[in-house]
C-alpha cells in the first residue's frame, strides 16, 4: 500500500525503494496487475527472485552393484572370476546443501554413509569351498550441478550432472574354508574346516575412489519449501579394492587362498526429497 500511495505521488525512488523492501520480506510476493496502478508493476517486474541458498533432506531406495575390473588368482586350478554376492538394496538418509547462483542452476554438495554386507563364494567341487564375507561402511559426498525448467505454476523438473568422493570407513572381513585330503587344488593331505573372523581389510582397500553422477527430479514448490522426486545413477570411476596390497594379510592370502577381485561400485538411487530454502536472491535486472 505505501509502495502504491509513492507511486501515485509520483515518489519513484521512495516506491523502488518500498517494493525493494516488499520483496525482501515477502519473496512469494505474487502481482495481480489488474488491481495495481501499471508503474508499481513494472517496479515489481524490474526484480528476479530465486532461491539462493537451501538446505535439505533426501531419503532414497539404493540399488547398490559392483562391477569387476580384474581378477587375480592364488591358486592355479581354481576358478577366482565369481563376483560379488550384492544384498540387494537398501534405504538412505542423508542431508544437502543447495546454492542457486543463477536463476534455474545451482550446485549441491551431499553427505552421507551407508554399510553394506557382501558375499564371495569360491568353490571346486566335490572337495574345495571357500566363502568370504564382508561388511563395509562408507561415507559419500556427490557434487553436481542442477538445472532447473519451469513447468508451471509451482511446479518444475531438473536435470543433474556431477562427481563426488567415496570414502571407505571401516571393512571387516570373514573367511570359511573347508576341504578334505583328497583336494587336489591346495595339494594338502589333510581335512580342514576352519574360519577366521574380525578381519582388517582397510589395508587391501582404496580409501579414496571417485565417482560420477546423473539424475532427473520432478517436484512442487509451496514459498520456501520444495517437494521433489528424484531419480540417480552413481558410476565409480576406480577400484575400491587393492588386491595388489594382499601381502599386508598374508594369513588370509596363503592358509586361506582368498584374494579381493579389483571393482568398481555403482549405484542406482531413486526416492524422495525435501528443501528449505534459507535465502532468497532479491535482483534488481531491469531499469
Amino acid at each position: 500500500m505505501l509502495a502504491k500511495a509513492y507511486v501515485e505521488t509520483g515518489e519513484m525512488g521512495k516506491a523502488e525503494s518500498t517494493v525493494n523492501l516488499l520483496l525482501k520480506n515477502a519473496p512469494h510476493y505474487e502481482l495481480n496487475e489488474s488491481e495495481n496502478p501499471e508503474m508499481f508493476n513494472r517496479i515489481v517486474k524490474r526484480y528476479e527472485i530465486h532461491p539462493k541458498l537451501s538446505i535439505g533432506f533426501k531419503t532414497a531406495g539404493d540399488w547398490y552393484r559392483h562391477k569387476t575390473i580384474k581378477t587375480y588368482s592364488v591358486l592355479e586350478g581354481l576358478d577366482y572370476s565369481p563376483p560379488i554376492h550384492d544384498s540387494g538394496y537398501f534405504f538412505t538418509f542423508h542431508g544437502f546443501l543447495e546454492y542457486e547462483f543463477l536463476k534455474g542452476v545451482s550446485i549441491s554438495i551431499e553427505g552421507r554413509k551407508f554399510s553394506v554386507r557382501q558375499g564371495r563364494a569360491i568353490t571346486k567341487l566335490p572337495s574345495f569351498v571357500l566363502y568370504y564375507q564382508e561388511d563395509v561402511r562408507f561415507l559419500e559426498f556427490p557434487i553436481y550441478i542442477k538445472k532447473f525448467f519451469d513447468l508451471g505454476k509451482s511446479f518444475s523438473a531438473y536435470a543433474s550432472a556431477g562427481s563426488g568422493l567415496l570414502y571407505f570407513r571401516e571393512a571387516t572381513g570373514i573367511a570359511t574354508l573347508s576341504y578334505t585330503k583328497d583336494d587336489i587344488i591346495t595339494g594338502k593331505n589333510t581335512d580342514f574346516d576352519d574360519i577366521i573372523t574380525d578381519i582388517d581389510m582397510l589395508p587391501l582397500k582404496n580409501k579414496y575412489t571417485g565417482f560420477w553422477n546423473a539424475g532427473i527430479g520432478i517436484g512442487y514448490a509451496l514459498k520456501n519449501v520444495r517437494f521433489f522426486i528424484d531419480a540417480r545413477y552413481i558410476g565409480g570411476l576406480n577400484s575400491v579394492n587393492n588386491p595388489k596390497n594382499s601381502h599386508l594379510i598374508p594369513e588370509l592370502r596363503d592358509d586361506y587362498f582368498y584374494i579381493d577381485q579389483e571393482v568398481r561400485v555403482n549405484h542406482f538411487e531413486a526416492g524422495f526429497t525435501i528443501s528449505y530454502t534459507l535465502l532468497n536472491s532479491i535482483k534488481r535486472i531491469r531499469k
